[in-house]
């Protein structure tokens, strides 16, 4: 959001204490503000994601699908944690933290694809992996690349790795939605998950595209904010397909 950018810009280097200070405006290496509670929301479905997840696992619970999803989404978590609310002091650390969150964000999304294809067909399951891990290691260079041109305000030059990266992600969500369609069919959970991902990819684009800032936006909370709580609620979607699904494939075997 080009307004929320020049209204909540961060200042020089030279006059950053006494600025900030007035401001209390965050910002990340490249110059973009971050909010006060940005990162937070991630780091409390972490920590609820983790607990379950290792209880699952310690436990023994056959239903290892569900606790493979749970243990992959909170690691999506954590980079994202680890991201926004820890402070990155150079170009470097903020590109390589950004390239991690990225990283995850396949497996965070494909991972309803272990619950989604029967254990009976694990050649699928191998393949779906391969795929996920893929669009993985597609994904750094690109979003290494940009964020570090972003840093140094070569706009057009990181016009290039945000196409490469917008192509991946996409692909990728497609992947993912298509399988899951075929495979299980539709149900509200699928369209739910749908709806709620593209409604939190247009708030997450909003802030590059030039859309005006809601009137909730401000310093405590911007349109990327708004992704992750719609990112929040797909998750919900997820897991209200991934539960019944795990303990009907536990109960089978």
């Amino acid at each position: 959001c080009q307004l929320l950018l020049l209204k909540f810009s961060c200042p020089s280097p030279r006059l950053a204490s006494e600025s900030m200070a007035e401001t209390k405006v965050r910002c990340y290496p490249d110059g973009a503000p971050r909010p006060l509670v940005r990162g937070w929301l991630h780091a409390v479905l972490a920590c609820i994601g983790f607990w379950f997840g290792l209880s699952m696992l310690r436990s023994g619970d056959p239903r290892w699908e569900l606790t493979l999803l749970l243990l992959l989404k909170s690691s999506s978590l954590t980079a994202s944690v680890h991201l926004h609310l820890l402070e990155k002091r150079t170009p470097l650390q903020y590109a390589v933290a950004n390239a991690i969150d990225f990283f995850l964000l396949p497996l965070n999304g494909g991972s309803i694809l272990a619950v989604v294809t029967p254990r009976s067909q694990p050649w699928l399951r191998a393949f779906h992996a391969l795929v996920l891990v893929s669009f993985s290691v597609a994904i750094v260079p690109p979003v290494f690349n940009w964020t570090l041109l972003m840093c140094k305000k070569e706009f057009e030059a990181a016009a290039g790795p945000h196409k490469s990266r917008t192509v991946i992600s996409l692909s990728c969500g497609v992947w993912i939605y298509v399988a899951w369609l075929i495979q299980a069919g539709f149900s509200m959970a699928w369209l739910g998950y749908l709806i709620l991902l593209l409604l939190g990819y247009f708030f997450w684009n909003a802030q590059y595209i030039g859309v005006p800032p809601m009137p909730w936006h401000g310093v405590n909370w911007l349109s990327h904010d708004d992704f992750h709580i719609f990112g929040a609620l797909a998750d919900a979607c997820a897991l209200w397909y991934a539960i019944p699904a795990a303990c009907a494939m536990a109960a089978a075997a």
